[in-house]
């Protein structure tokens, strides 16, 4: 499993997906902190302006506009908290690239689980029914002791071709939550569940959930969406213009003038005159507004989690009782059951049909405890995803 997991996140498309969107907000932050780009103007005088000093012929400026201070910083701390918010997707679509490989994978352990025990059982009813055919010989059983355990293993034998097919399912969905296709092939799982409960308190679980990345992603957001509408109060400030002029000035027509051909050089300011109060000011109630929505969708999202976190306990809970009731008390009885039935049957004490009976519970509480076990590790897998943590 580890090892499968280790590959969907290295190779799984949405999570390179989710990687790449919060690479592309964080690459946007330095734009929104930049100034407006500076004016470089130039101006040629088609008929040239005569001055005393001479002729002004063209002229060269330069200017920067500098936004409301507040503009920049604000804009900035939303591109940010957006960035932090793509940060907390990816971390999100992480847990649940685990949840899905882990999901499919314990299906996968179930299905080969069953495979094997009904295997084992194949051989019984084969061993059974080698018992049968010598105690015909000897006239001890009848012919129709040996067709009702024919009977059974015919009927016994059609889990071959089904889980196969079943294998072959899991396999394709194992492959899907590894995001990688894989037409074909079979997938093994190899390891075992671990049955348990988490040694960690209930309550400190509970609030790992509240703080998991799919809720706080909504608190960045609604960050974001504030320093946005700071940003847009500030346009209804004035902003703010510097520049230098210089214009290029020709000799003097008559000789001798004091400071011909000396260059003028200008220094100007202004300001601008935010006319379209009312427009700025919607923008501002608009971003305000996707704010609270932000907060309502975290709400929402802190009480989903708390629902699923008691949901998926309880399945814990109640998985690891079913394990401990099938492992320590059903289980066994059925085991010891199955031997004294078929001990009595060698004696003549009992009936083939006793025998088969008891056989047919023994693999039921042996296929429902491995159940049990992968409802266990899917519980499990599950909790982790909405805990946020192993």
């Amino acid at each position: 499993l580890a090892g499968y997991l280790a590959f969907a996140l290295e190779h799984s498309p949405e999570t390179r997906a989710a990687f790449e969107r919060w690479r592309a907000s964080a690459l946007r932050i330095s734009r929104t902190r930049r100034l407006p780009e500076p004016t470089v103007s130039f101006g040629y005088f088609v008929r040239s302006v005569e001055t005393r000093v001479g002729p002004q012929r063209f002229k060269v400026g330069i200017a920067q506009t500098f936004p409301w201070p507040t503009k920049l910083s604000a804009a900035s701390d939303a591109a940010s908290q957006r960035a932090n918010a793509a940060q907390r997707v990816v971390d999100a679509e992480l847990l649940r690239v685990k949840r899905d490989v882990a999901a499919a994978y314990w299906t996968l352990w179930f299905i080969e689980e069953e495979h094997r025990l009904k295997t084992e059982h194949d051989a019984v009813l084969e061993s059974l029914a080698g018992a049968v055919r010598g105690r015909l010989r000897t006239g001890a059983a009848t012919l129709a002791d040996l067709n009702q355990i024919e009977l059974n293993i015919a009927r016994h034998h059609d889990h071959r071709g089904k889980h196969k097919e079943a294998r072959r399912k899991a396999s394709a969905m194992l492959m899907a939550a590894l995001g990688v296709a894989g037409e074909g092939q079979e997938l093994r799982a190899t390891d075992k569940p671990h049955p348990g409960f988490p040694e960690s308190a209930t309550a400190a679980l509970s609030d790992k959930a509240r703080s998991h990345p799919r809720i706080t992603k909504h608190d960045h957001l609604a960050l974001g969406e504030e320093s946005r509408a700071r940003a847009e109060r500030a346009d209804r400030f004035p902003r703010i213009r510097v520049g230098v002029d210089f214009i290029e000035t020709g000799d003097a027509a008559m000789p001798g003038v004091p400071d011909s051909g000396k260059d003028p050089l200008i220094v100007s300011a202004g300001i601008s005159v935010p006319l379209w109060a009312g427009s700025y000011s919607d923008a501002e109630k608009s971003a305000r507004a996707a704010a609270r929505a932000h907060r309502a969708d975290q709400e929402a999202a802190v009480r989903r989690a708390e629902g699923a976190f008691d949901g998926v306990l309880s399945d814990v809970r109640d998985a690891q009782r079913r394990i401990e009731l099938y492992e320590k008390t059903l289980v066994p009885q059925a085991e010891s059951t199955f031997q004294a039935v078929l001990g009595g049957y060698q004696t003549g004490r009992s009936t083939v049909a006793a025998v088969i009976l008891a056989q047919r519970d023994l693999l039921d509480l042996q296929i429902e405890h491995a159940r049990a076990r992968a409802g266990h590790a899917r519980a499990w897998t599950t909790l982790e995803y909405i805990v946020g943590t192993e």
